[in-house]
């Protein structure tokens, strides 16, 4: 196989452009999402429930699943969190990295909940597990009970004919 001197520069050419093109890095945080309750258990279906731990982000990119059934998310509160956001900042520790200088402020300040509805799914256990941008919780168990309200049918107790019209007599 031979090269000709035009395809050589050629090459050339495209690895000395490629070379001189710095890939981009993006960093996400990553890091164990963790729950610590879930109230009240067991829950009804439609009924809304509350985790507590965090790191936990905000309603638009929190996902709650009872086994394989998605969660509407309701709200996710970070009472009093701000001090230790603002002490976090100061230290140059993100919300995934373990910051000695904050730690007590804010576990005793900072409480984290995710208020979600429970997903139509039958009466038993299931597996729970939050995702948000900072990443996902282990699989905590998570009972649901049934709501009371069971489809019930009534068709074999009917009488009469279901197309008969009033006659207004």
């Amino acid at each position: 196989m031979t090269f000709k001197p035009a395809k050589i520069a050629l090459l050339l050419g495209m690895l000395g452009f490629i070379g001189c093109n710095q890939p981009t890095e993006v960093i996400a945080l990553r890091c164990d999402v963790t729950i610590t309750d879930i109230q009240p258990q067991p829950s009804a279906v439609g009924e809304s429930a509350q985790l507590f731990g965090g790191p936990f982000t905000s309603v638009y990119d929190s996902a709650v699943y009872v086994g394989e059934s998605r969660a509407t998310v309701l709200e996710v509160d970070r009472s009093s969190c701000i001090e230790c956001d603002v002490c976090r900042a100061r230290s140059g520790c993100t919300e995934c990295s373990d910051c000695d200088v904050c730690d007590r402020l804010c576990a005793t300040t900072c409480t984290e909940s995710v208020l979600f509805e429970v997903p139509d799914v039958s009466a038993g256990d299931y597996g729970l597990q939050l995702f948000n941008a900072h990443g996902q919780s282990k699989v905590m168990s998570f009972a649901v009970e049934s709501s009371g309200f069971e489809a019930t049918d009534t068709s074999a107790g009917d009488s009469g004919d279901a197309d008969t019209a009033d006659s207004g007599s």
